[in-house]
């Protein structure tokens, strides 16, 4: 993983003074929550649909006895005060409570985020003058890193079938997006056609008016108005699925189609 540097709660973990060894778990895909159900008389088990699991991300780091903008030993002290100076500032850092933003930057610039805690204890070993080692285990809860720039999409519904693909660029599925339907539509219905996942305002959005659908919040408002009772979806417990990579949509109406449609949401990645 070279050419990548971290950030954990604002704090650069790339620098003069300390920085990431490497990944030794290394990262990728989370695993899976959930098991396969046991069926008296029948071979095997049957299937269920699973969620991923939470992760832990392990960086290796060092840590040295100078200053971290300009990598020498700071007047009027000694590597050895500096490096505790040093250390201490991390575990300052690393002693926060609750989450923190886990920022990965890619080597051309891309940024990654995650929310992440500290999961175990962080122990800086001294293996020589100056210098030492240790290792911070970051537990994500919520095991997706998140694309810092929104994916926006907006299509002209001007008929009661409308079909298109649309390419998720991330790595891993979507289910956290803003649906805004804009009128006139009449009882809309989006349609995620490779999972079977749909999600359907029952009622009439007139010329002007437009309904958000938060399929992350399992919320829906008209007008700043709770319409959470106009909602029905099937397929799945979420609202929206939408696959790495191209995702063939439809949009349908009971009567009236003339408005637009506008998927916002920010791309999960492993």
């Amino acid at each position: 993983m070279e050419g990548q540097t971290w950030q954990f709660g604002g704090v650069e973990l790339n620098t003069k003074a300390w920085s990431v060894i490497g990944i030794p778990d290394g990262i990728g895909k989370p695993g899976l929550r959930g098991s396969n159900i046991q069926v008296p008389f029948q071979n095997g088990r049957r299937w269920i649909k699973k969620r991923y699991e939470e992760r832990i991300i392990m960086l290796a780091m060092w840590v040295r006895g100078v200053d971290f903008l300009t990598g020498k030993i700071p007047s009027g002290l000694s590597q050895a005060q500096t490096l505790y100076q040093n250390i201490e500032f991390l575990s300052s850092v690393f002693g926060i409570r609750g989450q923190q933003t886990l920022k990965r930057i890619l080597p051309d610039g891309t940024e990654r985020e995650a929310l992440a805690e500290i999961y175990a204890p962080v122990s800086f070993v001294k293996k020589q003058a100056g210098y030492a080692l240790f290792t911070v285990e970051f537990l994500l809860a919520e095991p997706c890193f998140y694309g810092v720039l929104k994916t926006q999409e907006t299509k002209t519904i001007n008929t009661d079938l409308y079909e298109w693909n649309h390419h998720n660029p991330g790595t891993a599925l979507v289910t956290s997006a803003i649906i805004t339907l804009t009128g006139p539509l009449e009882y809309p219905k989006l349609e995620c056609l490779d999972s079977g996942v749909w999600v359907q305002y029952q009622g009439i959005i007139s010329g002007g008016e437009s309904v958000v659908i938060d399929s992350g919040d399992f919320s829906c408002e008209k007008g700043g108005s709770n319409m959470l009772s106009a909602i029905k979806h099937g397929g799945d417990a979420y609202w929206l699925i939408l696959e790495s990579g191209y995702n063939q949509l439809r949009l349908s109406c009971d009567g009236t189609a003339d408005g637009s449609i506008k998927l916002e949401y920010y791309p999960a990645y492993f």
